[in-house]
């Protein structure tokens, strides 16, 4: 009986190896191979956004109207003939993008220019009541807009990912100031009236992220801070038997707006990467 059992035993402990030889036999799965990006070379795009307005305004006479005292200039004497306002309105931007990175392990820098649509159309409008020894009400009316901006900017980021990377930019900035304004007055009726269309030239520095999304194509976001600088320019008198009446208009009187030209740019934009891959 127990010659028939260890029997049976080693005919069962035969059979198992050579089953389990022939059962076939499951890989192992392959970890996910994330692609790695090349963001050297050139790239074109197209951005949206929107900008808001920071541009200060100041409007003062060029000289002393109050005839009958000495004085100079400027709005320290003359502070209830002046104004000085905070712009701040909003508008759409829109434009492209041309530029070109160098990669260096995580390290990329670049250099990229664009020119943009700025859609800023701001006005402002004071009328207030003068105080001895002036009389009558002091008017104040001005629209400044900003219709286009460009920048050539460095850029230098880090790739957190092998798809992402944030940066810093800065450089040059330039763009359309056009600004009318004009000052009156109810008592003595003299009006100052004048204009200004320039390009400005100014400087620019912000940051941002973009996201290879496919071979070739990313997505960014990005924050500018432009700053066009001062422009000024005088408003001449408009009705001159009205412009030389002592004791409270002093003859040749005009006036001077000073802007201080900032915006602030915030947006998304699509680029198309000719070498990355």
């Amino acid at each position: 009986m127990k010659r028939h059992l260890l029997a049976a035993c080693f005919a069962v402990l035969s059979i198992v190896p050579a089953a389990a030889a022939d059962m076939p036999l499951k890989a192992a799965p392959m970890p996910a191979v994330r692609p790695i990006y090349d963001w050297s070379g050139f790239y074109l795009g197209l951005n949206v956004g929107g900008a808001w307005n920071d541009t200060r305004d100041d409007v003062s006479p060029t000289g002393c109207f109050l005839t009958s005292v000495t004085c100079g200039g400027g709005t320290v004497l003359n502070h209830l003939r002046s104004d000085s306002v905070r712009l701040s309105g909003t508008g759409f931007t829109g434009g492209g993008q041309a530029g070109y990175n160098w990669q260096i392990s995580n390290f990329v820098a670049g250099v990229e220019a664009d020119i943009n649509f700025l859609g800023i159309n701001d006005s402002n409008f004071v009328n207030r009541p003068l105080a001895a020894p002036l009389t009558g009400n002091f008017i104040h009316s001005e629209t400044d807009k900003l219709q286009w901006f460009g920048t050539v900017r460095g850029r230098t980021g880090l790739t957190v990912t092998p798809s992402l990377l944030l940066y810093a930019t800065g450089g040059l900035a330039f763009g359309q100031v056009k600004s009318v304004s004009s000052v009156s007055f109810t008592t003595t009726r003299d009006t100052y009236a004048g204009t200004l269309d320039d390009t400005r030239v100014g400087w620019t520095v912000g940051g941002g992220g973009e996201w290879m999304i496919a071979p070739q194509w990313s997505i960014k976001a990005e924050y500018l801070f432009v700053d066009l600088g001062k422009a000024g320019y005088t408003q001449a008198c408009t009705n001159l038997p009205f412009c030389g009446s002592p004791p409270q208009v002093s003859p040749g009187a005009s006036y001077q707006t000073d802007l201080r030209v900032r915006e602030n740019i915030a947006r998304l934009g699509v680029n198309y990467h000719f070498g990355a891959h």
